[in-house]
């Protein structure tokens, strides 16, 4: 696609169309600052003389980016040199001084920034530690057309003179947690920085204004309080279900004093062990057996939940270390039995309600979803809402069962995110893909999950098709047809579908995989003289070898029949083959492995493939 070619008409369409959620319209004022003129630089980047490493890293990847656009180099000085008459000024800088504008630096928190454009000086001021480089990417990417789709697939437009227009915008990000996590992003920082998520499993770095950190991610029970080490002599610590302590699979009794002071204890060791790490895990195991003894039972029969019980012990732990640790905070879920928002209860304001919405349908969007599923769930992000200091989501967008089946579910993510930020959500974790690389299309997943979650009101649209067009260059019209293609089904508002689904999920049908198997030849014929590129369709294409084969081992299985279709075996080949060449090692969640259901295949073909 050809894209911003030497035309400042173009570039300033570009520069009007500034989506934000929170951010100011552009004020165009008639002066534009002048970057880079017929490929020579116009200005110099000023960052503050003894600035944070995020600063440092900021002003290179201005300077890298403008000089990939145009063969410019902006020199870098600090704000100790002299003025310059044209200058880039970055940070907390001593020329904000001399400059009669005012920033408000608490508004901005850690992430927000204020992008001033005047004839003289373009001001890059972002809250620490990572507003300011957030602010850069915000010019290279919301004002000049930069993409970073993949670690190794970007758009860089080209251009010899590159301008801004006067503007004052500010941008605060209405999630102060976004975590696109899926191994096809989460692996590199550099790409989780450019797209802006601050995600726990991102590989950031201190240069990139580090994450926010968890210590104790999940299901922290037992290793908080560990029944091998407590249940033979306190076996009151823990689960009584049916009248009986359980030491297997189980919970905490939530309502136990010494429960609840050895739980404190444990998470101000790791407070102080950790100081790197904001967040801390106090959240239940991942299985139920809930504790029914007396004591709890009366607490979740007073507030209708069983997060009465969980509450009482999470709100414990967070009275009992924020003196000591105001800047730190508790997290538990509201996961499955402890969902349900409690009656009276309400979260100590140092306690994050991670909400999870395992249960839904993810074929339609949760507030338009005719399931009882979603419409319970929007229910209980309603009551949430309402009472919960921060409240955050852990979301899903694959099939957990079978990381490779067709899984529609790309026009719900734009929807889903508005819905939960309208009520009040300010972080969500987007479960995907996560043990291997190379899930049903995971690049693109990422790539809009990072975009949505920056800015909720992204044009989902346009994040897809331009993924799809650099991605997949010639074959992408064929790839957008094969998008359309597996999501027509699930228009229909009767048909659901969840994390589970398999390859004989109701929105799969034999006539649809036929034409996908006519899209991808000539997906595949298009891209045939680009073998980077081809080899990105045929790792497209697994999704579909893999939902053919599986539905017909299931169906000789259920008819113990041996295989007699002749195209399985080279359509298992053609499927290993790939899968191994592109380190695809898992097909999903639990006991995945790609080498163990090749023997699983070769069985049923009777061959070795």
């Amino acid at each position: 696609m050809q894209f911003l070619k030497n035309s400042l008409i173009v570039l300033l369409a570009l520069l009007v169309i500034t989506s934000g959620c929170a951010r100011k319209p552009s004020l165009i004022m008639g002066d534009y600052f002048i970057i880079v003129k017929n490929g020579t630089p116009q200005c110099s980047i000023v960052i503050p003389e003894n600035c944070i490493p995020s600063v440092k890293y900021a002003s290179e990847e201005l300077q890298k980016f403008i000089k990939e656009m145009s063969g410019a180099e902006l020199p870098i000085i600090t704000d100790s040199s002299p003025v310059q008459s044209k200058e880039i000024i970055l940070g907390k800088s001593k020329r904000l001084e001399k400059i009669d504008y005012k920033i408000d630096w608490e508004n901005l928190g850690e992430e927000g920034y204020n992008l001033l454009v005047t004839k003289d000086n373009i001001i890059i001021a972002g809250g620490e530690p990572r507003g300011t480089l957030y602010g850069v990417y915000g010019i290279l990417d919301d004002h000049l057309g930069c993409r970073w789709f993949t670690p190794t697939v970007s758009r860089i437009p080209k251009m010899d003179t590159i301008a801004l227009p006067a503007m004052n915008e500010i941008f605060i990000p209405p999630l102060e947690y976004r975590e696109p996590f899926t191994m096809d992003g989460f692996i590199d920082g550099d790409w989780c920085a450019r797209n802006r998520a601050n995600g726990n499993t991102c590989r950031l770095e201190e240069k990139h204004g580090g994450k926010i950190t968890y210590y104790g991610f999940v299901h922290t029970f037992d290793s908080l309080v560990p029944p091998e080490k407590y249940f033979d002599t306190h076996p009151e610590y823990f689960s009584m279900v049916d009248g009986k302590r359980i030491k297997e699979r189980t919970q905490l009794c939530c309502t136990n004093e010494e429960v609840i002071q050895l739980v404190i204890e444990e998470v101000k060791k790791r407070m102080r062990e950790h100081p790197e790490a904001k967040v801390f895990s106090v959240s239940q195991n991942d299985w139920g057996n809930f504790c029914q003894c007396p004591k709890c039972s009366e607490l979740a029969t007073a507030e209708d939940s069983q997060m009465g019980p969980l509450l009482y012990l999470v709100n414990s732990v967070a009275r009992a270390v924020r003196d000591e640790f105001p800047d730190k905070v508790i997290d538990t879920l509201a996961y499955q039995w402890s969902r349900k928002p409690p009656k009276t209860m309400r979260p100590e304001p140092n306690v994050i309600i991670r909400l999870c919405s395992i249960e839904c349908c993810f074929a339609h969007p949760f507030e338009s979803c005719v399931s009882k599923q979603n419409r319970d769930f929007v229910k209980d992000v309603e009551g949430w809402s309402q009472i919960c200091n921060r409240l955050w989501v852990w979301d899903y967008v694959t099939s957990f069962s079978h990381y490779l089946v067709p899984f529609p579910n790309l026009e719900v993510r734009a929807p889903n995110i508005r819905f939960f930020v309208k009520h009040n959500v300010t972080g969500i974790f987007e479960q995907d893909t996560y043990t291997t690389f190379h899930g049903e299309f995971n690049e693109l997943s990422a790539y809009l999950n990072a975009k949505l979650l920056w800015d909720p009101n992204y044009d989902d649209k346009l994040a897809i098709s331009e993924f799809v067009d650099a991605f997949y260059e010639d074959a992408g019209p064929y790839i957008m047809e094969y998008l359309k293609l597996i999501h027509k089904p699930i228009q229909k508002r009767e048909l659901h579908m969840n994390i589970w689904v398999g390859p004989n999920g109701k929105h799969i049908t034999p006539e649809m995989l036929k034409q996908a198997e006519i899209i991808f030849d000539k997906a595949e014929n298009a891209v045939a003289d680009k073998p980077e590129v081809l080899e990105r369709v045929k790792v497209a294409r697994l999704s579909i070898d893999y939902t053919i084969m599986e539905r017909a081992r299931k169906r000789d299985m259920d008819l113990k029949m041996k295989n007699e279709d002749p195209t399985m075996i080279p359509r298992a080949k053609r499927f290993f083959e790939i899968a191994e060449r592109n380190n695809v090692t898992q097909y999903r969640e639990s006991n995945g492995s790609i080498a163990d259901y090749k023997k699983i295949i070769e069985e049923w073909l009777g061959t070795t493939l």
